[in-house]
């Protein structure tokens, strides 16, 4: 399957520009992430991605080049545009400071919904004309596709953001999501700090999820729950002494991280294995690490003992 990062470039081989940002509209917060960026500098990158959201809302295209809805331009579409675009700081203050004369921006949508848009720049003026604007518009569903899947609306989607080396839930999304412990923002926030994405599941009470994350560069993280039942007819508690055995960890070992006694951990050893139809525990946590089969723990042991999870 090919990346977002290789669809982007695909797109050089029809059209040139020195600098491209690819933004997602992360779901309910309707705040952008950028999800790629290249050929800016932080001064362009960060106008682009907060400050050109703020100011043109989902639909600019349509208001900008209304007969034809191709991807308004700075050469072509900018006095269409409310405001004009070479009259904003976005222009003024980054964009020609950073050296670049000519810009396009294609929204990204799948169906009704919104799912971002990606900037395009060049050091040349006037080279986003009409003939590149309209390959553009045919190129798009490259992007979409991809994406699509990444910022699904299905299941429930949080939105954390980075504070003081962790992880915590926008403000402005907690009354759409009061049933989640901090301790989920605390167990994701050891995943790589670098673009990044874990599968794994997530237990809330007596409710269990499907947990898909993705890391973005500037550290938000997005996170999809999909109600699921536990594989092989686990038990929470089973479930959460499969996750520990990836570690390594003893049944004494474990014992103390889940506040329970040796033998009720032997006892759920055994019964996890009589289930999933085997027999040596070191079996368990290969099935474990490569099904995805455990529960990130709120100090990162976990994600830590699987390759590329844990920073």
């Amino acid at each position: 399957m090919f990346s977002l990062g290789d669809r982007i470039q695909s797109l050089r081989s029809l059209f040139h520009f020195d600098a491209v940002q690819l933004l997602g509209c992360a779901p309910q917060s309707r705040t952008h992430l950028e999800l790629h960026c290249e050929g800016y500098n932080l001064n362009c990158a960060s106008a682009l991605g907060t400050g050109f959201p703020q100011i043109y809302a989902p639909g600019f295209t349509a208001q900008a080049s209304p007969h034809d809805l191709l991807p308004p331009s700075i050469s072509e579409c900018s006095d269409t545009m409310d405001p004009p675009f070479r009259s904003t700081a976005i222009y003024t203050d980054a964009l020609l400071r950073g050296g670049f004369q000519d810009g396009m921006t294609v929204e990204l949508q799948h169906g009704d919904s919104y799912l971002g848009m990606i900037h395009f720049s060049s050091q040349q003026a006037g080279c986003f004309n009409r003939h590149v604007r309209t390959l553009a518009l045919g190129a798009k569903i490259l992007l979409e596709e991809a994406m699509q899947n990444m910022v699904s609306q299905n299941g429930i989607v949080l939105h954390l953001v980075p504070q003081a080396g962790g992880l915590i839930m926008r403000e402005d999304m907690l009354p759409d999501a009061p049933q989640f412990s901090p301790a989920l923002a605390k167990a994701l926030s050891f995943m790589s700090r670098k673009t990044s994405t874990l599968q794994a599941f997530w237990l809330e009470g007596k409710r269990s999820y499907r947990l898909q994350a993705q890391r973005f560069p500037k550290g938000d993280v997005l996170v999809r729950l999909l109600p699921a039942p536990l594989p092989a007819a686990l038990s929470a508690k089973e479930m959460q002494v499969l996750g520990w055995l990836v570690t390594g960890y003893t049944d004494r070992e474990i014992a103390a991280s889940l506040f329970l006694s040796e033998r009720t951990v032997h006892s759920h050893v055994t019964s996890l294995l009589r289930k999933l139809g085997i027999t040596r525990r070191t079996e368990a946590a290969v099935t474990a690490a490569l099904n995805h089969w455990y529960v990130p723990d709120a100090h990162g042991a976990i994600l830590a003992a699987v390759p590329g999870l844990c920073h």
